[in-house]
Parts: C-alpha cells; structure tokens; sequence
C-alpha cells in the first residue's frame, strides 16, 4: 500500500512530516511517498538511519496557510498538495494525507478527484473523546450551508465509517439541536429528522443537545460545517483551558505539588486522550479517493497515525460502501 503526503504543508514542514512518515512505515511496512521540494527532503530523509519505504517525488510549489484556496489550486499546478492528489488519480497512490491549508485540500480534493456519484457535498469528519466511546462528528467545516439532503449524506457517509473503519456494528446517528424534541430547531434540522427517521437502514436516535455529546449517547453526530467548527474549536478551547487551570492549581501550593506528583500517571492518560495528534486525522469523505486533512500543528506521532488511518479506510474499501449507502438513502428521502 502507497500513501503520498504532502511533505511542505504543516506549520514546521518538512519535519513533522519526514518523522511521521518513517515512523508509519516502520510500524506497519506502508510505502510513504512524500511530495514536495526534493532539496529540502533528501537532507532531512537521510538524516534519519533507519527510514522505511519511503520515497520522494519532487514538487516545485508549495500552497500556503495564507493563499485562496481556489486561486492556489488554479495556480499553483505544481504544489505538493496537487502533485499528492495527481498519484492518487493516477493509481501510483492510494490515499493522501496533508497538514496544508485545509480550504485548498477540500477544492483540490473535488478539483481533481471529483465527488462521489450521488454525493452533493463532501465533508470532514472526526472523532472526539467522551466517557464512553469516542464519538463521530461530520461536517466540520467543508460546508456552511447545508441542505437537508446534505445532512443526510453526511449521516449515511458518518455510519459507513463508524461501521467500518472504527468497528462500530449499529452506529447510533444523532442530529446537534437545541433540543431533544422532534419538533425543536428551524425547518431545516425537522426536515432531517423525518428523512432519517424514515431510514431504516440508519440506527437513528434523534435530536442531541450539545451536552449529551461529550457523554457518549451517540456514535455518530450530524451537524452543518458552520456549526461543527465551532463544537471542534470551542471544544479544543475548553481543553486547552482545564489543562491550564490544572496547572495553576497544582502549582499553588506545596501540598498541591505533591499531589500533583502523585496523579502524574493519570494526568499523562488525560493529556493523550484529549491530544488530537493520537487520532488518525481528519477524513475528508465524499471524494473519490482517500484523503486524511490534519491540524497544521500536527506533530510526527500525528502524522503517522493519519497514515494509519488512511491506510484502514483504503483496506476497509471505504468508498465502495458509501457509494452503496447514499444509493439507499435516495430510496428512502423525504422531501
């Protein structure tokens, strides 16, 4: 199995990138091809004594955090993000995975791969820890506006991947609300919650308030890209503040100190269960092809598990079984 990366788009590239592709292929035997100014990779690959499979194939450009996404796709043909995505269309990869700018991932991802047969709107999901079982949340951010129908591929897309890529037999589906009551929310969230309630072939729940989230009540969460970027940031925010307060009050006092010495182990188990760099990424589902978007502060250890993980949706043979599911989905809409 081929995975190509787009070794220029992190914060700290090609560090993180180089790092994280040795240590994916080393683990599990994946080829790793990274894509990107091959003078700047060669020295930084072969300061590395053990390295895998892994290869390089040159890109002259690199697409920046600043640039359009649409005006850098049209411009700059050579970037390592489109290089990445051309071996994929071309057969000489089997996923991408980049750190880039997420914008210009989305619209090369549907520039040069196209969507799906029957899906509207592709959509980034990803899972986020709760006192059970990590929870599945989609769309992200690809999507502002949604349609109803856009809401429900998303759950079809959400359940396919619950099923296969994360092992969950019967995922449960909720939709985000204000309210758990059928008739709560604008036309829009009552006109998904009848098509999905009339989905045999999806375990819905119905509506979820944000609290119930976090406890694990569903395994799959449907919500618009507006919305669902703001639970993720918000969400990173409130963790970045408890880690913080944390700290501050272990810190107050002597007593404080020692009790803080003695729950490190526990606090280390905390820390890597909120850390999205334990996480295989963030998949952008809907395209034809398996591409993994990361945060541009991805470390190495993030790196390679979004390897991982795109290696498990290109095994599972993701795509064929959302093809298959958003084809029953049309059966069974309301509109």
């Amino acid at each position: 199995m081929r995975i190509a990366l787009d070794a220029m788009g992190s914060d700290n590239a090609p560090g993180p990138e180089v790092r994280g592709a040795v240590e994916a292929s080393l683990r599990s035997g994946v080829e790793v091809i990274l894509v990107g100014d091959q003078a700047v990779l060669e020295p930084a690959l072969a300061a590395i004594p053990k390295r895998g499979k892994v290869s390089i194939v040159h890109a002259s450009e690199v697409i920046r955090m600043t640039d359009s996404p649409v005006m850098a796709v049209r411009q700059k043909k050579d970037s390592s993000l489109l290089v990445a995505l051309r071996l994929v269309k071309e057969g000489k990869a089997d996923g991408v995975v980049s750190a880039g700018n997420t914008g210009a991932v989305m619209v090369a991802a549907r520039t040069i791969l196209g969507p799906i047969q029957g899906v509207a709107r592709s959509a980034i999901c990803q899972t986020l820890p709760t006192t059970k079982d990590p929870v599945l949340i989609l769309d992200l951010g690809a999507n502002v506006d949604c349609s109803a129908r856009h809401l429900c591929e998303f759950a079809e897309m959400g359940v396919i991947y619950s099923r296969y890529a994360l092992g969950v037999q019967n995922p449960r589906v909720g939709l985000l609300n204000i309210g758990e009551e059928q008739l709560k929310g604008n036309e829009l969230a009552k006109t998904v919650h009848r098509t999905l309630s009339a989905a045999k072939q999806i375990n819905f729940v119905g509506n979820i308030e944000p609290k119930a989230l976090f406890k694990g009540e569903v395994d799959v969460l449907v919500c618009d890209g507006f919305v669902g970027n703001l639970v993720l940031k918000t969400s990173e925010a409130v963790a970045g503040l408890v880690t913080t307060l944390v700290r501050r009050e272990l810190r107050s006092s002597l007593l404080s100190k020692i009790g803080g010495l003695l729950s490190l182990g526990a606090y280390r188990r905390l820390k890597k269960t909120v850390d999205p760099n334990e996480y295989t990424g963030a998949p952008l589902l809907g395209v034809n092809g398996i591409v993994i978007i990361l945060h541009g502060a991805s470390n190495a250890r993030g790196v390679a598990n979004a390897i991982r993980g795109a290696c498990i949706e290109v095994e599972c043979e993701l795509n064929e079984h959302i093809r298959e599911a958003v084809h029953a989905m049309r059966r069974t809409e309301v509109v």
